[in-house]
This record gives C-alpha cells, sequence and structure tokens, in this order.
C-alpha cells in the first residue's frame, strides 16, 4: 500500500484517483486472504503436531516457561502433607524431653544418659540420610518416605517397651532407630525440586515456622498426656506416663503413612536420580558432574555452620528450659511443660508472620542471615545471670531472651536453607540439601546434649560464641552466596 501511494505521489498522479484505489482495494483483499490462508495453516500444523507448529510452540514456551517456572507450586495437598510431617518429625523428637530424665532414672540412668537419649535421634538421622540420598537412584521418593516411616513405628513402639525390658540400652536403639528413619531432608528436597525460585524463600520461612511450633507442640502434648495418666491413673510396665509418648507417636505416624499413600504427589524417579543439565534431563553416563568451586564450597559450609547453630539453638533452648525450671525454679514437669511450649508458640507465630511479610519485602537472604545473627548476640543479653534474687523478674528476663533467641534462630533456619537451595546447579541441589539436613541434625544431637549439662552462669556465654562464628563466617563467604545461573 505504501508503495503505490509513493509511485502515486511521485508521479503526480491524484492519490484519490480511481485507479489508485482499485489498486489499494486489490492490495488489501490480497493481504486478508493471505492472514487467513496463514492462520488455517497454523490450526492444522498444531493440529498434524507438524515441526514447523512444534518448533513454534516450543519457542514461545520456553520464552514464558522461566516466569512461571520461578513461581511453580506443588498441589496443595501435598504442601500441606509435608508441613504436617515437619511438625510430627519434631514432636517426636521433643515430646520425650520432659520425661527423658525421669525414664532413664527409672531404668538406672543419669542425665547424661538422658541427654544422649535425646541427642542420638538427630545424629543418627545422619546416616539415615545419607542412606536416603543412594535409595534415590532405585527407589521413588514417595516409596522411600513410606518406607521410613514404618521404621520410626518400629523404633516408636520400641521405646515404649523399654520399661517392660528394664534394659536403658533399649532406649538408645530406639532412639536411634527412629533417628535413622527419621527422613529430616525428603522435606527440603521435595520442596527444592517443586517450588520455583520466587516462592521458595516463603515457604521455607514457613518451614522454620512449623519446626519451631512442633517444638512447641511435643511439650505440651508431653503434659497433656502425663494428666491424663494421672486422670485414669494406669500405671504400669507397658503404658505409663513415660511409655504413653512412645504409643502415641507410634499411632500418629501410621496415620500419617496412610495419609502420604494417599495425598502426596510423586516426584519421578529421573528427577533425583539423573543428572540435570540447564532444564534437559540427561543420563549420568553422557557427561562427569563437575564439582563446585572452593569459594562456592566455602560458602555452603558457612551456610551449614549457620544450620547447624540454628538446630542446636533451638533445642538446646527446649532442654536447658526444662532444666531451669524443674532444677532452678522447682516447677513440675507438666508446668516446666507447659511454659516451654508457650515459648516456642510465641516464636513460631512470630516466624509464621514473617514469613508473610516476606512477599512484600525486597532483601536478599545474605543480609536477612546476616541480620538474624546480630539480632541473636543482641538478644543473648538478656540471659545472663545478673543473679537476681526475685524470682519472677528473672524468669521474665530469661523468658524475654529466649523468646528473641528462639525467633532469630528461626530467620537463621529459613534463610540458611533458602541460600543452599539457590547458589549451586540442580545437579548437585540433593546433595547439598542433604548435607543441610546433615548439620541440622547434628545441630539438634549436640545442642541436646550440650545444653542438658548448661547451667545459668554458662549457657549465654555459650551461645553467644556460636553466633559469633556464624557471623564471621557468613561475613567471610557472602561475596559468594549468589543464586547459580542454572538454579529452578
Amino acid at each position: 500500500s505504501r508503495f503505490i501511494w509513493l509511485i502515486a505521489s511521485s508521479n503526480k498522479i491524484d492519490r484519490h484517483s480511481p485507479l489508485v484505489i482499485l489498486f489499494l482495494r486489490r492490495e488489501n483483499l490480497l493481504m486478508a486472504t493471505m492472514t487467513q490462508t496463514v492462520a488455517v495453516e497454523t490450526e492444522r500444523s498444531w493440529g498434524n503436531g507438524s515441526s514447523c507448529g512444534s518448533s513454534a510452540t516450543s519457542s514461545s514456551v520456553s520464552e514464558k516457561k522461566p516466569l512461571s517456572d520461578q513461581e511453580r507450586m506443588p498441589p496443595t495437598a501435598s504442601l500441606l502433607l509435608i508441613h504436617y510431617f515437619l511438625v510430627l518429625a519434631t514432636v517426636n523428637l521433643v515430646i520425650t524431653i520432659p520425661t527423658a530424665n525421669e525414664y532413664s532414672e527409672r531404668l538406672g540412668a543419669g542425665r547424661l544418659f538422658a541427654g544422649l537419649m535425646i541427642g542420638c535421634l538427630p545424629i543418627l538421622g545422619i546416616a539415615g540420610n545419607l542412606v536416603n540420598q543412594k535409595l534415590f537412584s532405585c527407589l521413588p521418593l514417595k516409596t522411600i518416605w513410606i518406607l521410613n516411616c514404618l521404621g520410626t513405628v518400629l523404633g516408636c513402639v520400641l521405646y515404649a517397651l523399654a520399661g517392660l525390658m528394664k534394659f536403658k540400652w533399649t532406649l538408645l536403639i530406639a532412639r536411634g532407630l527412629m533417628g535413622f528413619c527419621s527422613a529430616f531432608s525428603l522435606p527440603g528436597i521435595y520442596v527444592s525440586h517443586t517450588v520455583g525460585l520466587k516462592r521458595r524463600s516463603e515457604i521455607l520461612f514457613y518451614f522454620s515456622a512449623v519446626l519451631t511450633l512442633g517444638c512447641a507442640v511435643g511439650p505440651a502434648l508431653a503434659a497433656m498426656l502425663e494428666a491424663f495418666m494421672k486422670f485414669i491413673r494406669i500405671e504400669n510396665l507397658v503404658l505409663d506416663s513415660d511409655t504413653i509418648p512412645g504409643w502415641f507417636m507410634a499411632v500418629l505416624y501410621l496415620l500419617f503413612t496412610a495419609k502420604l499413600i494417599l495425598l502426596l504427589k510423586d516426584l519421578p524417579i529421573d528427577a533425583l536420580a539423573v543428572e540435570v543439565q540447564g532444564r534437559t534431563l540427561e543420563s549420568p553416563k553422557k557427561g562427569r558432574r563437575q564439582g563446585l568451586p572452593l569459594t562456592k564450597v566455602a560458602a555452603c559450609c558457612a551456610c551449614f555452620w549457620s544450620l547447624f547453630v540454628s538446630s542446636a539453638v533451638t533445642t538446646g533452648v527446649e532442654v536447658y528450659s526444662i532444666n531451669l525450671c524443674t532444677h532452678y525454679m522447682s516447677w513440675s514437669i507438666a508446668k516446666s511443660a507447659c511454659f516451654v511450649a508457650a515459648l516456642m508458640f510465641i516464636s513460631g507465630i512470630f516466624n509464621l508472620t514473617l514469613g508473610k511479610l516476606l512477599r512484600c519485602l525486597s532483601f536478599s537472604d545474605v543480609k536477612g542471615l546476616m541480620g538474624a545473627t546480630v539480632f541473636a548476640c543482641v538478644s543473648c543479653g538478656f540471659l545472663f545471670n545478673f543473679e537476681l534474687e526475685h524470682p519472677t523478674v528473672k524468669i521474665s528476663l530469661n523468658s524475654m531472651g529466649l523468646v528473641l533467641v528462639l525467633i532469630s534462630m528461626g530467620l537463621v533456619r529459613a534463610f540458611g536453607l533458602s541460600l543452599c537451595s539457590k547458589m549451586v546447579p540442580p545437579d548437585t541441589l540433593n546433595s547439598v540439601m542433604t548435607w543441610a539436613t546433615v548439620a541440622m541434625s547434628l545441630g539438634r544431637g549436640g545442642g541436646s546434649i550440650v545444653c542438658s549439662v548448661l547451667s545459668p552462669d554458662s549457657f549465654a556465654p555459650v551461645l553467644v560464641g556460636l553466633f559469633m562464628v556464624s557471623m564471621l563466617s557468613t561475613l567471610a563467604t557472602r561475596k559468594f552466596m549468589k543464586a547459580d545461573i542454572k538454579a529452578s
């Protein structure tokens, strides 16, 4: 049309003459016919699956995919089930803390044995996580999860029967079996493969919050079960206030296994067993996986240390609070358990709220990790032993300090897990998330053992030392804590 118009203007022909208008009408009719033909051919090629239509479709999808891939989410039922499992696994870890000393002394052991009994579960969970990592090559994630749940049921039943056997080492064997089958690494791996980068920090905030809420539910359930046993007045070798946590958790894990079979959408086995290059899954035999550079390894180790400290302090606060209330404040087990449950519940609610606020705030995970560590150091000021005579003032200061420390540790755990899932390429994601879980398991075990023997004079200095090391390691490696270009 433009060409005909220019010809008419250059030859001084009237642009509104009948000849020019006729040419323009014919040209417009021809263009409309060609457009309709192209549309019909495109529809045919899409319907017949021709190569031209397929390439156009794939290019269009590839152009739009990064945005949807960044915000992808698993089914709601699967996501809720994973959060429920985190609460259940944490409850199984801490529900025995209020009665651990009495159960150990009843079988001829002491406080140190009780700390070992609590700590062996997460420590032996390391071996279970490494075994699960090997099983990814031959079994689906859902099958591995079901087998672990059934093993945990067996461990809970064995823990409940330790009083009947009158053999103290049965407690360690039972707790070790629970730890080996704890499957702490599976939720993080599932989320790393199903949640996009833009929503991952938010979901991991919820992870951290429900882990803290699990620490609140555990002591509360222990107090309720003890009150229930006193109400029904049943005390024998098989069922009493010491053994009922084992029977109770066995029933809960059986119910969870049924929900897991019915509701969880499984990952494809090739998503866990094969090497990922870009967005294409290829066989591991086609190329050797390249290792991470030393700078990235150092950044991962700094995140692992932060995760270790967060888990150690969270579990250690629970153990220390029980000892503080029972030995230094002369409280009953039920009252001490309710006090610890209140601390955990308040901090868990705060972490849930912060997870909602995270979507509205724009700051990096590295800054969040450093800020949370500094906040934890400041919070320890309330935990030093000022030798106050008034018990109300003393417990108020300790409560304030413990709540602030727990909130900061929830932030550290969320930001640390988010960094671990983002700063490595997809082919090393499973390994990094497994080692992150190993670090948290070591923290849970080490924190329960160490804090079981700490006093009010030594508790705060130990925490400050741990937080300072975390701060220095994060500062030294903060430049390398960047999202990998292939992260998804």
